[in-house]
């Protein structure tokens, strides 16, 4: 007679346990890391969006200005840049789209819709110098963001633009 072997009922059982503990413990630290990658992404976005507008103003020779933009046309409160922003040639007057082909790109909401943004700027211009009119903050992070996950977007009124982490509020 040959002797049958595999695994019995009882290791299985304890198998399957031992797995379902693992999970439980796991899944919080992946839920945090994927909201910090998420706000990562976000926060890149931001960056590119005003190095884009300082360059293009540069090129254009014209003011170009980044804002918040719930729809992809027009500009917005600041409080709506969770919704999105644009980024265009903005001749007219400061932080007003005047027609749609003075857009240069648009970029829509956040994924998930869990990253916030606190900023009292709805735009921010750059000229022709890549200077600004105005310097601005945005910081940008998740809801119940707790901890060094904070990013802290600044922009000089010469320009330049620096991000770095910062303790969440």
């Amino acid at each position: 007679m040959r002797r049958i072997s595999g695994f019995s009922l009882l290791e299985l059982m304890m198998t399957v346990a031992v797995l379902a503990i693992l999970v439980a413990l796991a899944t919080p630290s992946f839920q945090q890391f994927t909201r910090n990658n998420r706000v990562t992404a976000v926060n890149n976005d931001l960056i590119t969006a005003l190095n884009m507008t300082r360059s293009e103003a540069a090129r254009r020779s014209v003011p170009v200005t980044v804002c918040a933009s719930v729809d992809g046309a027009t500009c917005a409160t600041a409080a709506d840049w969770a919704s999105g922003w644009i980024v265009f040639q903005n001749a007219g007057a400061a932080g007003v789209v005047a027609q749609q082909s003075d857009i240069v790109q648009k970029w829509g909401s956040a994924p998930g819709g869990m990253v916030r943004f606190a900023t009292d700027s709805a735009y921010i211009q750059y000229q022709p110098t890549g200077t600004t009119d105005v310097a601005a903050t945005i910081d940008v992070s998740y809801q119940g963001c707790q901890g060094m996950h904070m990013r802290h977007v600044q922009v000089s009124l010469v320009g330049m633009i620096s991000t770095q982490l910062q303790q969440c509020p």
